[in-house]
């Protein structure tokens, strides 16, 4: 009875380092999987996900959608209004493509400005398709950012799994390359209105 006190004293103190040691891990976990400015998934999480799918259609012969966000000219809102600015659209924008998506779907930051987000259980293209345009007219409504009104655009592109590929990286490769073909496609329309 006379180490009573100085037992529980050791005992509040190792229950006091478990949870902060578990929390401390909880929150390495949550930084390895999240993208930290944008609270989504990073590249990561994706395409360890990514890997899942593919592995799950190949035992059920089953299809999956990725989509491949690009945001245009994200390098003039920094030029111009600053890298705060720049990091509030990116946050922006992250919210209002995860509205557009199903609680399934996986929307992921791959980098300074792309997305890309993965859509299980999909049979068609033409589905892959819908989620896109939902995703690229979500841009239209104005960004109110610091104090600073914008207009933001993105440029998407698809591939469905297994008709544009069967690999993590021929999948990656096609939905990059179906974007750059609509945001050539996008500035050549821009240039012929002028």
């Amino acid at each position: 009875s006379a180490h009573a006190p100085e037992a529980l004293s050791m005992g509040a103190w190792l229950a006091t380092l478990a949870i902060e040691t578990r929390g401390l891990y909880g929150d390495l976990v949550h930084r390895s999987e999240f993208d930290l400015l944008t609270d989504i998934y990073n590249r990561f999480s994706l395409e360890r996900r990514l890997g899942v799918l593919i592995e799950e259609a190949r035992q059920k012969s089953g299809s999956f959608g990725m989509i491949y966000i690009d945001l245009d000219d994200f390098k003039q809102v920094n030029d111009r209004f600053g890298h705060r600015v720049g990091d509030l659209y990116l946050q922006e924008s992250a919210l209002r493509m995860k509205r557009q998506l199903r609680s399934t779907d996986m929307l992921a930051r791959i980098g300074g400005d792309e997305f890309a987000v993965l859509l299980p259980n999909v049979p068609s293209h033409a589905e892959v398709e819908e989620v896109a345009t939902r995703l690229e007219r979500c841009f239209q409504g104005e960004f109110k950012l610091g104090g600073h009104n914008l207009q933001g655009s993105a440029s998407v592109g698809t591939a469905l799994y297994p008709h544009d590929g069967e690999t993590k990286d021929i999948l990656f490769s096609a939905a990059d390359a179906a974007m750059y073909v609509s945001k050539k496609i996008k500035k050549e329309t821009s240039q012929s209105s002028y």
